[in-house]
Order: structure tokens, then C-alpha cells, then sequence
């Protein structure tokens, strides 16, 4: 790892296959999960890099001795949120492809062994999403025993998805709560109808009493943020008209989920959170064979 100035990236020397974006807002603690898991994916380290988008101005120089091949990409100024600073991940990244990863979640083993074929052979592949506790008890799974992935989908399961892919074809953040949702949605749509959805490879994501999603507030937020997104539709490049019609369907249905989640959690400060909510209405679909 070099260190060339404190306001421009930490930049590696040789170009990696991969890097793996984390944006870092107090995540001390919950980034050397993060970072173990790649190291468990077991590439060599060569041909991945790890780029640390830090928005809270802490030294995470630290993560150097978990993984070599790290570039550090600070910022001016602190909180600017996730979607501006996973943009300045992927303009500090050096890799053929890119990874999202949160430093609160995790990649199961064999997680980018089983996505990367199809990423080389296609530029976009998603795996499965497991919803976890803080505890590491399995809450919810999306997108198990399903093949492809669909913006449609995005309505049917209104959780995240998170893509590899080619680096050339990632469009820049949206700067609103749930822009990894809008990002992945967009980059599917410009893909084309459906791109691989991998039951193999598992993103492990936690859920934490202190992060800003569990707050009751947040859903307030992504309501509007949605309605937003709807709107935004209307002026976005490159999308087919078919998929910015899926688009809005899908956001529309994700709006309802959240509405629904508001009114049967209106009177409480606290309430189960989002997905465990989705969880105990799943169970109740199936249980009814709907």
C-alpha cells in the first residue's frame, strides 16, 4: 500500500482482475468481517484489489495487513453517504470488474468462484441475498432456487441485490437512501431482461440495531427517496422503454411494502425492523399457499 497524499487515493501498483468496493462509515469493527471474507474466497492477491471508500475520516490503514492489495480513497469532506462514496470507489478502482460489498455484510466461501465464469462470459451476474441477524441467525433469503434475476423481481422480493460486473458498464450512485437498490435495478435494466442469478454464491447481509436503516425514521426517507426514483425515471439514459416501465412497476411495489410496513408498525418507536417484517409475511404467504 502507498500513501501519496492524504487527499488522493492510496493506489496500488499492478492492475487487479477485481475490485471490491466497501464504503467505510464507522465500520471498525464490522469491516474485518468484511475483508475476512474476501480473504476466505481464496484468490490470490494479485488479481484483487479491496478499495476502502472512507466517509468518516478514521484510519483504516490498519486493513493493510488483511489484505496487501488495498487502495485507500479518502474524502474532503465527512457523511457525504454510501452512494457518493462508492463513487469514489469505482473512480479510484483499477479492476477489469467490480464488487459491492458492504462493511457490515459478508461474502459466504465460493462466493466469487461461482459468479466470476458467468461475469467474464456475460459482464453482470447476481448471487442470493441471506438476510442475518446481528446475531448471524438466518431472518430471510432472496432469491434462492431462482436461475435469473429480473427488475420485476426487484418488486417481488423489495430487497437488495448486488452485482458483479464489468467496471465499463457501472453507471455512478444515485445520492439517496436505497441508491444500491436503484444502481442494481439500472445496470439490470440496461442489461437486458435478465442476467444470471447464482444460487451458489451467497451475500451474507446483517442486520444492526445501530445502523441508519433500522431507525423507524428510515422508512419515512425511503418512501420519498422512491417517489423520487419514480420521477427520475422519466429523464434516465439508456434504459429500454420495456425495462423503465419494469422499473416503475417494481418501484412502485417496493413503495407498497413500505407503506405497509409503516401502517402496521405506526404506533411504535421501535418496531421488528423491515426485514424481519418481510420474513413473517412470507411465512404467512406460503402457509396460505399464495
Amino acid at each position: 500500500m502507498k500513501s501519496i497524499n492524504k487527499l488522493l487515493p492510496i493506489r496500488i501498483t499492478r492492475a487487479p482482475l477485481l475490485s471490491v468496493i466497501i464504503p467505510c462509515f464507522q465500520a471498525e469493527t464490522s469491516l474485518r468481517r468484511a475483508i475476512n471474507s474476501i480473504v476466505h474466497q481464496g484468490w490470490r492477491q494479485d488479481d484483487l484489489e479491496i478499495v476502502l471508500s472512507v466517509d468518516d475520516g478514521r484510519d483504516y490503514s490498519w486493513a493493510v495487513n488483511m489484505w496487501p492489495q488495498v487502495t485507500i480513497c479518502p474524502c474532503l469532506r465527512r457523511g457525504t453517504g454510501p452512494g457518493p462514496a462508492r463513487n469514489r470507489g469505482i473512480l479510484a478502482a483499477s479492476g477489469q470488474y467490480l464488487a459491492f460489498l458492504d462493511a457490515d455484510d459478508a461474502w459466504q466461501e465460493g462466493y466469487l468462484d461461482a459468479l466470476m465464469p458467468l461475469v467474464s462470459r456475460h459482464g453482470l451476474a447476481f448471487g442470493k441475498t441471506e438476510i442475518r441477524s446481528a446475531q448471524g441467525d438466518k431472518v430471510l433469503v432472496l432469491g434462492e432456487g431462482q436461475s435469473q434475476l429480473r427488475v420485476q423481481d426487484f418488486g417481488r422480493w423489495p430487497g437488495s441485490f448486488h452485482p458483479v460486473m464489468r467496471r465499463s458498464d457501472s453507471p455512478l450512485f444515485i445520492n439517496q437512501p436505497a441508491q444500491d437498490v436503484f444502481h442494481a435495478m439500472v445496470v439490470l435494466g440496461a442489461y437486458g431482461k435478465a442476467a444470471p442469478l447464482v444460487d451458489k454464491a451467497t451475500y451474507l447481509l446483517y442486520l444492526s440495531k445501530t445502523s441508519v436503516t433500522a431507525s423507524h425514521g428510515f422508512s419515512h426517507q425511503i418512501d420519498r427517496s422512491y417517489r423520487q426514483m419514480l420521477n427520475a425515471l422519466n429523464t434516465w439514459p439508456d434504459l429500454p422503454p420495456y425495462q423503465q416501465h419494469q422499473m416503475r412497476k417494481a418501484l412502485t411495489l417496493r413503495r407498497n411494502w413500505n407503506r405497509r410496513f409503516l401502517a402496521e408498525n405506526k404506533s411504535q418507536k421501535e418496531g421488528p425492523g423491515f426485514y424481519p417484517f418481510l420474513a413473517k409475511t412470507f411465512a404467512k404467504t406460503l402457509a396460505l399457499g399464495k
